[in-house]
């Protein structure tokens, strides 16, 4: 076990004693535990050392014989480095905050000195006397930056703000260099632009395309030369986006399903003219019901495979406030009636059921590009197997959770494995247990079903775009009505992107194009018998300066 004063070089304050002896005081008995508690510094104890007594004082003279503080200044930058050369040598080197200053000793008469941060720390060194004593040296080592660095780095950080708010004239950046970090404040128009920022200042740059590249230091000095020698270790990000974020939420739901089925029986149908008997092997056996006295005598063989596959992909997307829930629906709805009574009497209402695409979430904004999600994605379709009274039923694939996404990420919160096998046979009792024999006796299915589901879901901020930033083409414009010789005799449905045939109008407007050129037809006509009206009458008038005269 240690000692107190151990324990008081070692950790220097009542606090850190405290802290250090709590694991320790567990094991101690608590007379034990009150006797260290009592020699420990507490407020009359501190008063005391401040004040010592003459035998105190006494104790120590007896005891320390030179208490050694530092003697010169020993200056620093941070991430550079001094050699030490000695003229005696060096026996030990100790530094009191080794995360401060570094040592690399070289020799018994060389060390290198790093500054890794900025801060003061003691280095003490012990040197070895020719006559065989020993010195001691202590230096107070003061890691800071040159100040005409600091100077420099001050107004490239100043050029670099200037360049930042001309490049987003719709955002006011701040830049404050601290030590190794940069503090950025001010305002982004949005969280694309905030995004954009950071990323210029991380080491990414701007293309004319407008998109973020990366490359080392490339950032900055793309906008500012000159400004890839500035030391930043991190960026703290304290931009801030005014008004209400916007969040859309990606939402990707696949299923495949793969069903295989193979069947192999025999089967019997007896008929007479007093009886008939169908089905004699299998869930549906008939029963005899007239004496047998002569008939028919059928034989069924059915042997099938079969192979099905279903593929589904929904891709619903949605857009709302952080903070606000929003729904969305692709599909159908379908009648179920329900029989209610009021007063004995009986009475039928009529609700609906939806299937098809459904989504629904909340989103928040935590922080940055951090959003909770409450979501709930589902699809459903018809069942026309599961049918009740005409009523069908629905296929239901959905998830309702709640999870943590940074802005772009995808997770998925939901997925399925699902493989089912089964078989079945049927067969007579006794014959049908005879090898080969036997399966003419009995029938015999296997049925396979596999299936794979995933849903994935994605959050991203977003905002209104402008009017230049509108596709040009959105879903269905590139859709024409085809011509009538594209209908009839190319047997196409759609007509060629660019040219639309309205057939809803067509037979008006080729009546008005006939019209038109019936019109222009006649007007041509009427000029051509004019000018060779005009022509026969130059046989018999001349024209002179005067115009026409006999």
């Amino acid at each position: 076990m240690k000692s107190l004063f151990q324990l008081t070089v070692q950790y220097g304050s009542r606090t850190a004693i405290a802290a250090a002896m709590a694991g320790v005081f567990t094991l101690m008995p608590a007379t034990a535990q009150a006797q260290i508690a009592a020699e420990l510094p507490g407020p009359r104890n501190e008063q005391l050392i401040e004040k010592p007594s003459e035998s105190v004082l006494m104790k120590e003279s007896n005891l320390i014989q030179e208490v050694l503080e530092p003697e010169l200044i020993f200056r620093v930058e941070p991430t550079r480095s001094k050699i030490l050369k000695t003229k005696l040598p060096m026996t030990r080197v100790a530094i009191t905050s080794p995360d401060i200053v570094e040592i690399n000793e070289f020799s018994t008469t060389e060390v290198e000195v790093i500054g890794l941060k900025a801060g003061e720390t003691t280095m003490t060194i012990w040197f070895a006397a020719p006559d065989g004593t020993s010195t001691v040296l202590r230096y107070l080592v003061k890691v800071a930056a040159n100040s005409e660095e600091q100077r420099r780095a001050e107004i490239e950080y100043g050029k670099l703000e200037s360049r930042l708010n001309e490049l987003f004239p719709n955002s006011i950046v701040q830049l404050i260099p601290v030590s190794d970090k940069l503090i950025v404040r001010g305002q982004a128009r949005d969280a694309q632009e905030a995004a954009q920022i950071i990323a210029v200042l991380g080491g990414q740059s701007i293309d004319q395309s407008g998109n973020l590249t990366m490359g080392a230091n490339l950032g900055t000095a793309a906008i500012l030369p000159g400004a890839e020698d500035l030391r930043t270790t991190s960026i703290i990000d304290l931009l801030q986006v005014p008004g209400e974020q916007q969040v859309m939420l990606k939402v990707r739901i696949a299923e495949l399903q793969r069903t295989a089925a193979r069947n192999l029986g025999f089967d019997f149908s007896v008929s007479g003219e007093n009886y008939d008997v169908s089905h004699i092997i299998g869930a549906g056996a008939g029963n005899l019901t007239a004496i047998l006295d002569g008939g028919d005598v059928e034989l069924f063989l059915q042997a099938t495979s079969s192979n099905g596959m279903a593929k589904i992909l929904a891709e619903p997307t949605l857009v709302t406030i952080s903070g606000k829930s929003a729904n969305f629906i692709a599909g159908g709805e379908f009648a179920v009636p329900t029989a209610v009574g009021v007063g004995g009497i009986g009475a039928v209402s009529t609700t609906f059921r939806g299937f098809g695409t459904q989504l629904a979430f909340t989103p928040t904004v935590l922080d940055k590009d951090k959003i909770r999600l409450q979501v709930a994605p589902s699809f459903s379709s018809i069942n026309s197997s599961n049918t009740v009274d005409g009523i069908p039923g629905l296929d239901i694939r959905g998830v309702t959770t709640t999870v943590d996404l940074r802005e772009g990420q995808w997770l998925a919160v939901a997925g399925l494995i699902q493989d089912e096998l089964a078989g079945s046979r049927v067969r007579l009792p006794g014959i049908g247990d005879i090898p080969l024999i036997g399966a003419a006796f009995g029938r015999q299915t296997t049925t396979r079903s596999e299936t794979e589901l995933v849903v994935l879901v994605s959050p991203e901020l977003v905002h209104p775009m402008e009017v230049e930033q509108l596709p040009l083409f959105l879903p269905g414009t590139d859709v024409t009505d085809p011509t009538n010789k594209e209908f009839f005799w190319h047997q196409q449905i759609e007509g060629r992107p660019g040219y639309d045939y309205r057939s809803t109008v067509w037979p008006a407007m080729r009546h008005q194009i006939h019209h038109e050129n019936h019109e222009i037809l006649k007007a041509q006509r009427h000029a051509r018998k004019a000018s060779r009206h005009y022509h026969e009458c130059e046989d018999y008038y001349i024209s002179g300066p005067q115009g026409f005269s006999n």
